[in-house]
């Protein structure tokens, strides 16, 4: 019985250190990802912020066609695009999740 607890204690040191080098591992590969999560955090941020305030987005619109129609088109442009592929992108995930 003896025996078995001190094999037992011993296994579970050596898990414990490889768990070790595993979280350590872990935090430098998190640590390669910080920069592109955070600036996609701040692009989910800023879209549920348009998403929730449609008046400014429009107001901004409005204020850019004042000043220069042309930009304002070509901006409306780009803005439809990304649009069609933000729903692209939240058709083609919701797929993959179950």
């Amino acid at each position: 019985m003896n025996r078995r607890l001190a094999e037992l204690r011993a296994r579970r040191e050596l898990l414990l250190a490889r768990s070790a080098v595993q979280r350590d591992a872990l935090a430098l590969l998190v640590q390669r990802w910080r920069a592109p999560l955070e600036l996609a955090d701040h692009g989910l941020r800023t879209l549920r912020y348009a998403r929730e305030h449609p008046g400014a987005i429009l107001l901004a619109l409005a204020a850019l066609a004042a000043l220069s129609p042309k930009r304002a088109f070509r901006w409306a442009r780009r803005a439809v695009l990304f649009w069609r592929g933000y729903r692209w992108a939240v058709t083609a995930l919701g797929r993959l999740a179950p």
